[in-house]
């Protein structure tokens, strides 16, 4: 995730340019905001933090990247801190809404991250994903790695934004998202598939398929 230190104004830029229609499904998703306290886990440059703030919710946010934390933190919206998803640096049961925007895919471990989010929402309180689909995670390794082993641990050469920018991403498994002490921890209220090109390179030109996934979790009480 450093990467993002090396092109933060790009990647902020494309954030608004082309994923509006992105971002309204992932919102539209979200129970009422205001008076919330939440979290925005791989909060990146604010954008999304932005938003919560303006729906009156009490917005904290972390990123590994400093350069996209200082940007959020310009934005004078929440509480943004440098930190990584494997180990959140707040109190279990703190928040009432937790969210994650195309970020979680970086980690090497899913479900494990995705705990770390059950453990920081409160007993009944919402975490809401959205991550890149692992179909287009096993299209992207075909493509551009050479790798064609869907259960590989392999990391993924990945374009986004027509190809402006490059990422490395670690690739993942429907079962990664599923895992069973995730299921144990909270109920999964929400699963979408969806496409959206031209912000995801279209790997396979002709073939439609999807890019990213939604899923909305809420912890048990």
């Amino acid at each position: 995730m450093e990467e993002y230190d090396q092109f933060a104004k790009e990647y902020a830029s494309g954030t608004e340019d082309l994923e509006q229609k992105t971002r309204r499904d992932f919102y539209s998703s979200l129970p009422e905001l205001k008076g919330r306290v939440l979290l925005d886990v791989g909060c990146g440059c604010g954008h999304d933090g932005a938003y919560y703030a303006s729906q009156g919710a009490v917005v904290y946010g972390m990123d590994v990247s400093e350069k996209e934390i200082a940007m959020a933190q310009e934005r004078g919206c929440g509480e943004f801190v440098t930190a990584a998803m494997e180990s959140l640096p707040y109190d279990a049961e703190m928040f009432d809404v937790v969210t994650s925007l195309y970020a979680i895919q970086h980690t090497v471990d899913v479900a494990h991250s995705i705990l770390e989010m059950i453990r920081v929402a409160k007993p009944g309180g919402t975490i809401a994903i959205l991550a890149k689909h692992p179909f287009r995670n096993l299209l992207e390794s075909f493509v551009n790695d050479g790798v064609s082993d869907y259960y590989a641990k392999r990391e993924v050469t990945s374009y986004i934004f027509n190809k402006s920018i490059k990422l490395i991403e670690n690739g993942h498994t429907m079962m990664d998202y599923l895992d069973p002490a995730v299921l144990q921890s909270a109920s999964l209220e929400l699963f979408e598939e969806k496409t959206d090109f031209p912000a995801s390179e279209q790997v396979v030109p002709g073939l439609t398929y999807p890019t990213y996934m939604m899923l909305k979790y809420r912890k048990l009480e």
